[in-house]
């Protein structure tokens, strides 16, 4: 068998030196993701990338090997907590910024931060594969 009769050959558009390793181009995947990423936290509305900032903070304290943040199943109980602790500390630095709804406040900022550990967790594991 020659190597143009391996399946695994060209699967890639740019095929590998080595039959069924994927090239490395995953890095620019994770350049386009960042950029992605970047621009859309642009377009959200002043008081969204305030508590942005906020969650981006707790989110780089929690981010490291083992942390929560990567568990295959997060447990909601302690998110929530998270949420609610940002949302405190957002209240102390903003006072004027605070809407009227509490409630509606603190889902937004839960679906920050869960928007922010999605985010962080495609990353990592896009990071990890090209090592592989």
């Amino acid at each position: 068998m020659n190597r143009y009769d391996n399946p695994y050959f060209f699967q890639f558009p740019e095929s590998p030196a080595i039959p069924g390793m994927q090239p490395l181009n995953g890095s620019m995947k994770l350049w386009e993701l960042e950029e992605d990423n970047a621009y859309l936290k642009y377009l959200y509305p002043d008081v969204t990338r305030k508590i942005c900032e906020f969650v981006e903070e707790i989110c780089d304290q929690m981010e490291y090997e083992g942390s929560l943040m990567f568990d295959l199943y997060p447990d909601k109980t302690t998110l929530q907590i998270t949420a609610s602790g940002i949302a405190r500390e957002f209240e102390k630095k903003y006072p004027d910024d605070m809407p009227k709804d509490k409630k509606l406040f603190r889902n937004l900022i839960e679906v920050v931060l869960y928007h922010e550990i999605l985010y962080r967790r495609s990353r990592y594991r896009d990071h990890k594969r090209l090592y592989l």
